[in-house]
């Protein structure tokens, strides 16, 4: 059986923890190529986990016929040019988290690829969460009836691992909310449907010579009456662990998923306390699968 060839473009942090490890457990998958800027990076990457290929030119890269598909893991700003010219070469994509830096470009990708008639994808994990997707089944099922009030947090210390700390640039990143908040603002809007209003604020509280927000808060009014508070932040203390919470009230009922639980999704409904805890492959796997 042909297996389908990907090539991971950018050799980051969540490319070597997560999207690497996940891509060589997919059956019917095969890695057959990574790309980085840096010489060094690119073939120690592919020696330690047995790829085929390694690249320093992207668009050599691209020319790779084995390669069906393009799993765009670099930093934010570079992901429009990289995905128009993997969806140009005719080649499926999956970039991560956020799509773009501005709407307009995110349009452009968008569009490209259905123009060419192949597949895109933005890697958005929540969707793929165990516990998450869970929430999004039990509010399609009306378990806890109709949502009206929600808090969602993301709370970690600075991302330092990131190369030359590209994250302190809003013209690079976008910032907290455009980077971090966006995964809770997307999981928001796909099950309590559309925004109407937005009332947020933010702050540049760690370094002096930054210009994207550390921190944001942000209070959403839905189509649908519902309001939500998402809070965002990268100033928390180094030793702090990385926290999330999700807290869904409905007018039957209550969801809360609490990563810094052991068991991380429950439901409060009246008479009726349940815990739930789901075991699957994580959202990485599940979203590239």
């Amino acid at each position: 059986m042909k297996k389908i060839g990907v090539l991971i473009c950018g050799l980051g942090f969540i490319a070597t923890t997560e999207h690497i490890p996940a891509l060589k457990r997919i059956p019917g998958v095969e890695l057959v190529g990574v790309v980085s800027s840096s010489k060094e990076r690119s073939r120690s990457i592919a020696e330690k986990f047995k790829v085929k290929r390694w690249y320093t030119d992207y668009d050599k890269a691209l020319e790779d016929p084995e390669v069906e598909v393009v799993d765009i893991t670099s930093p934010t700003f570079r992901h429009k040019e990289q995905v128009l010219k993997a969806v140009e070469a005719g080649k499926h994509v999956i970039v991560e988290k956020p799509i773009a830096l501005r709407l307009s470009d995110a349009k452009e990708m968008t569009e490209k690829a259905r123009k060419r008639d192949v597949k895109f994808m933005v890697a958005h994990c929540l969707r793929f969460w165990p516990e998450y997707m869970r929430v999004k089944e039990m509010l399609d099922e009306g378990v806890i009836g109709e949502p009206r009030i929600a808090r969602a947090y993301r709370l970690s210390s600075y991302p330092m691992w990131s190369w030359k700390l590209w994250h302190k640039h809003i013209e690079l990143s976008g910032g907290v909310a455009v980077d971090l908040m966006i995964h809770d603002i997307d999981f928001l809007r796909w099950t309590l449907g559309e925004v109407n209003e937005v009332f947020a604020r933010g702050g540049i509280y760690l370094f002096k010579d930054a210009t994207a927000h550390d921190f944001m808060h942000a209070l959403l009014k839905f189509k649908s009456g519902a309001i939500a508070y998402v809070e965002g932040s990268w100033i928390m203390p180094k030793e702090f662990p990385f926290t999330t919470y999700l807290e869904i009230a409905g007018t039957r009922g209550l969801l809360v998923v609490d990563n810094q639980a052991t068991a991380t999704l429950r439901l409060f409904r009246r008479g009726v306390q349940e815990v739930l805890t789901p075991v699957a492959e994580n959202a990485y796997y599940l979203e590239l699968k």
